[in-house]
């Protein structure tokens, strides 16, 4: 029996030899090093299966750098580069200070659109063998992932509103200026998510305890974590904190439950148009 953690190398013996590799306890393998809620536990255990190549990670909203960063422990520990971007330009500001003495590290002030993400790639020299995407900005996640064609990360971990159990799909109604305003609106559900990276051929092989994030990985190398059904009703987490706090269904200001053919209209201080898609 296999005791110590699959290596890369390991890996190809057993499948060379017919055997399978095991599937990984990925909740016993959360862990916060930096991360909000286990995912760094969770990327070591998926990097133990998918080789690096490039060592490169892209992460944005990404805060000040440090707090639940889902790629400063690449950075500190395996001396990756990365491409770190955040609109809030205080929290950019912090994060240019922070990184000022790592020159494979570029901290960078903008806003992602699904229309700039690849020119912000091309801009900043992220190679097209990128290893690590991670997709945290509380509004389109949905429309910039699907929007990144000429780049295919390795790994994608994305934010996922999980007040929106499978089956159920649902995207936030694409505006330019979408951003969280801490209600129920933002983001995509876990089976919105699940059928996007099916197009764009990734493979869902985790959704953390906490129910913030969604890991997928290129689908070449989706049989390397041998799991059985990778349904999002297999794999979904209710997110714990939300449930305890809302104990209800999703709902907006007027306090009808979203639903389809209920995709309630509100307004906030913007005039921003807030409206729930359900067939996505």
């Amino acid at each position: 029996m296999l005791r110590r953690p699959i290596t890369i190398l390991a890996l190809l013996a057993l499948v060379s030899s017919g055997c399978s590799p095991r599937p990984i306890d990925f909740e016993a393998s959360e862990r916060s090093v930096f991360s909000q809620a286990g995912e760094d536990g969770v990327l070591e255990k998926i990097f133990e299966r998918i080789e690096p190549t490039s060592r490169f990670a892209i992460e944005f909203g990404a805060g000040d750098g440090v707090e639940n960063s889902n790629t400063r422990r690449l950075i500190l520990e395996e001396d990756w580069g990365a491409l770190l971007i955040e609109g809030d330009p205080d929290l950019a500001k912090k994060m240019t200070a922070t990184y000022a003495d790592r020159p494979k590290v570029k901290p960078l002030h903008a806003w992602v659109y699904p229309g700039n993400i690849e020119l912000l790639f091309e801009e900043n020299g992220v190679p097209a063998d990128v290893d690590l995407l991670s997709i945290d900005i509380d509004s389109n996640d949905y429309y910039v992932w699907r929007a990144i064609r000429d780049y295919r990360p390795k790994v994608v971990i994305i934010e996922v509103n999980p007040l929106f159990p499978p089956p159920q799909r649902m995207v936030v109604d694409f505006h330019p200026m979408n951003y969280w305003d801490r209600t129920d609106y933002f983001g995509a559900s876990l089976q919105s998510l699940y059928d996007l990276g099916k197009k764009k051929g990734y493979e869902l092989v985790y959704h953390n305890k906490f129910g913030n994030n969604a890991f997928f990985v290129d689908g070449q190398y989706y049989d390397r974590f041998a799991i059985a059904d990778n349904a999002p009703e297999k794999l979904f987490h209710a997110n714990p904190l939300a449930a305890a706090l809302l104990d209800r269904s999703p709902q907006g200001r007027d306090g009808v439950p979203f639903s389809p053919g209920n995709d309630v209209l509100h307004w906030d201080a913007f005039d921003i148009p807030k409206k729930f898609r359900f067939d996505r």
